[in-house]
């Protein structure tokens, strides 16, 4: 897999870890990516491979961390329900990276609309898109497919 793009969609909620204020510089990666080559320094010291590429990857996070994200009885997740439409919609003329944003947008509105509704029930969910892809590299799922 090195030197492939990897894709990677996170449908859980990311409570439960300590909150830990950390002040970085804006050149400094997120601390998302710092975890993952901590990760992968310790897989590499305890496989003794070292061809694991972690700069090649689009991840989309169902919400924030320490924020929880929106279940919906027999329905399930509202973000991995709106990206399987919006992937079944859209996937044959746009990019993954493009498509991870729709979705960002849609949750968030719809989210938003839900609060108006019932405030003390529903909280505004934001989906968290990570691109580390190198060279500007766009992903496209079956391009120019428009179905039979």
């Amino acid at each position: 897999m090195a030197g492939k793009p990897k894709v990677v969609v996170m449908q859980a909620c990311r409570v439960g870890q300590p909150v830990i204020e950390v002040q970085q510089r804006e050149s400094s990666p997120p601390q998302e990516l710092s975890a993952l080559r901590v990760s992968q320094q310790e897989a590499e010291t305890a496989t003794g491979q070292r061809n694991f590429d972690v700069d090649d990857l689009l991840i989309l996070y169902s919400c924030f961390e320490n924020c929880t994200g929106m279940l919906f009885g027999h329905h399930g997740s509202l973000v991995i329900r709106t990206l399987v439409k919006t992937l079944y919609r859209h996937a044959c003329h746009r990019d993954l990276d493009n498509l991870f944003h729709v979705v960002k947008g849609r949750v968030r509105r719809i989210t938003g609309k839900l609060r108006e509704r019932r405030p003390e029930l529903y909280v505004t969910q934001t989906p968290i898109v990570m691109n580390t892809l190198t060279r500007d590299r766009k992903l496209y799922l079956f391009p120019e497919f428009h179905g039979i």
